[in-house]
């Protein structure tokens, strides 16, 4: 059995991902262009995001300077090739929520169902319990099951839902709102 890696520490493997071996780190901005084309998916096919058409490189470019040690912007990759990506995000940029932060987190369309979210976004979690988070919180379609039941799988709780704030694909989308506490957060 291989393991796979998140930095320097073994965590378990799967059935699905038996002999891989997957790596979480920094993104860099070498990365940006497999990023996109994950991301670009996703705007085109799912309602994990409601920006309606794809992203342009100088918007991306904009959005990957706006992540840094403090908003992490991590990938898993398979041999060089990135497979997931996931961020923390600012809550808002008034500064009484400088404590929260939101998660996004997008797996390229193969390898979904591998349980490499799962791994992303538990040690997404961790990261932002390091960097003395109070909180995390995720905005998430109604539909999107996988990521409703992904997120309650990491320790997010179910707070509460917004009626038709989307629309996509022809179609008003209810969206929940989800979060984390975290412990040994600033302002508990």
């Amino acid at each position: 059995m291989t393991c796979l890696y998140k930095k320097d520490k073994k965590i378990y493997n799967i059935e699905a991902m038996e002999g891989k071996v997957l790596t979480i780190r920094k993104a860099q901005l070498e990365d940006l262009q497999q990023i996109t084309e994950i991301y670009n998916e996703a705007v085109l096919k799912t309602i994990s995001t409601f920006h309606l058409y794809p992203r342009s490189w100088e918007e991306q470019v904009g959005w990957f300077k706006s992540h840094g040690d403090k908003h992490p912007l991590l990938v898993v990759e398979e041999n060089g090739f990135v497979i997931a990506w996931a961020c923390l995000s600012p809550y808002s940029d008034r500064e009484g929520y400088q404590h929260t932060v939101t998660d996004s987190i997008y797996v390229r369309e193969e390898f979904r169902r591998q349980h490499i979210g799962y791994e992303l976004l538990s040690f997404l979690a961790e990261e932002a319990q390091k960097l003395g988070y109070h909180s995390v919180v995720a905005f998430i379609a109604r539909e999107n099951l996988a990521s409703i039941r992904l997120h309650e799988k990491v320790g997010f709780l179910y707070r509460g839902e917004l009626k038709e704030v989307g629309f996509k694909f022809g179609k008003w989308v209810d969206v929940c709102l989800y979060q984390k506490m975290l412990e040994g957060g600033e302002g508990r």
